[in-house]
């Protein structure tokens, strides 16, 4: 499972309900007005990460041959673009919307037509190729250029440097556009010896591999790199002062894949946050989608402070409720989980509360007092702030990791 919009509507609806649930008694301004300042700001959250989610835009360059195709085959982890090593495949740009329907997510990807062909591709455009790419950069406006050179031809293409450069000015100069750009070294397997592979199992290549990366970041490009994995710096580098943001060796070869994972990283964290959910479900990558549910955890830690730091007086932090099962909800979604309130009592069942199979979501907001670890002080701005991030690192370590944490031992550690 993964986030829904359509689930994510029916899941505020209920939480909506809950709270007035709770505010029973109060009268209409006042209940009115503490569920603006409640749920308000953590609906806009939620919107912000799931209503104004959008397909990520990744637009991929450089010779036919070279493996752009696989290259995107290899990220969607399915086929969705012909692969021929010999004859231009893609005349012109060719828009990709790549589906993932049981993961909720698309993605649009642009395939350019290769530059500097020595053959023309069938059905082949009037414009040269540098036109062409000059053209779909402007025309789409990628979150990210996906520069795709096959390792064992790094040596050879000063050209395309150059011409590289004389878009990206352009785009910049007249369209105000600045679009990281990663260098993909496709093809990695094929440096050397191929048999000599992977690189974690054979120091030669390894070797073989950082010092094209080196030769990449120092003679061609011209920058500081810095390696991404320290352990590993074959993985490639992070790159700073350039429109290129990175150095990223790959094999894309189906069936023996290599690194994507380390590229489709670096393609994240230099997304647009409205495109990111999209990017990240659709390849089931736990860890990013984690950061993600780090970051709201933060964001309704704030929240929680922010009322309980009210003018208002609040006595009762079973107002706070609703905000809270919403997050957990949310997390557990993110973790692959379906989106609905049966998350959030799946949680509270597996950290001691005892919560029946017909339980509904108001008796479910009522258990989750129980691991409050308020110690039955008045609200305040401070506690919580402490209950909410508790109860969400609580519910992140159940859901990402299988792992049962209470809460009061994640307000001693905070409060250490």
């Amino acid at each position: 499972m993964a986030i829904d919009k359509e689930k994510t509507r029916e899941l505020l609806k209920s939480i909506d309900e809950l709270f007035d649930v709770i505010a029973v008694g109060l009268n209409e301004n006042t209940k009115n007005f503490l569920k603006k300042m409640v749920m308000g700001p953590a609906i806009e959250e939620i919107r912000k990460l799931v209503e104004d989610s959008r397909p990520p835009i990744m637009l991929l360059m450089g010779r036919s041959g070279h493996g752009k195709s696989s290259i995107i085959n290899a990220l969607a982890g399915k086929e969705v673009a012909a692969v021929n090593d010999v004859k231009p495949e893609t005349p012109e740009s060719v828009p990709y919307v790549i589906t993932f329907p049981e993961l909720h997510s698309t993605w649009q990807i642009v395939d350019t037509r290769g530059i500097f062909e020595t053959t023309k591709p069938t059905h082949s455009l009037e414009e040269d190729a540098v036109t062409v790419l000059k053209n779909s950069i402007i025309k789409y406006n990628p979150d990210v250029i996906m520069h795709v050179i096959s390792t064992p031809e790094t040596r050879n293409l000063s050209n395309d440097f150059e011409v590289y450069n004389e878009i990206m000015e352009t785009v910049k100069k007249e369209h105000k556009l600045r679009i990281p750009t990663i260098l993909v070294l496709n093809k990695a397997d094929t440096i050397g010896n191929p048999r000599e592979w992977p690189p974690e199992e054979n120091a030669k290549k390894a070797g073989h591999l950082l010092e094209i990366i080196d030769y990449m970041a120092d003679d061609v490009l011209k920058l500081e790199g810095l390696p991404i994995n320290k352990n590993y710096p074959y993985y490639g580098y992070e790159t700073t002062d350039n429109n290129y943001v990175g150095i990223i060796p790959v094999s894309s070869l189906e069936g023996d894949l290599w690194n994507i994972s380390t590229l489709s990283d670096l393609i994240g964290n230099h997304l647009d946050e409205s495109a990111q959910l999209d990017f990240f479900q659709a390849q089931k990558r736990s860890e990013q989608l984690r950061k993600i549910s780090s970051s709201l955890i933060k964001r309704f830690t704030g929240i929680a402070g922010g009322i309980g730091s009210s003018p208002i007086p609040l006595s009762d932090i079973s107002l706070l409720t609703p905000l809270q099962m919403l997050m957990i909800s949310i997390i557990g979604a993110l973790s692959g989980r379906e989106l609905s309130k049966n998350t959030a009592l799946e949680y509270l069942g597996a950290v001691g509360v005892n919560v029946g199979a017909a339980i509904g979501i108001r008796e479910g907001a009522r258990q989750l007092l129980k691991l409050i670890p308020v110690g039955g002080a008045l609200l305040s701005g401070s506690v919580a702030a402490a209950a909410t991030y508790s109860i969400g690192k609580s519910a992140e370590a159940y859901f990402f990791y299988n792992k049962k944490v209470d809460p009061e031992e994640i307000k001693k550690e905070i409060n250490k």
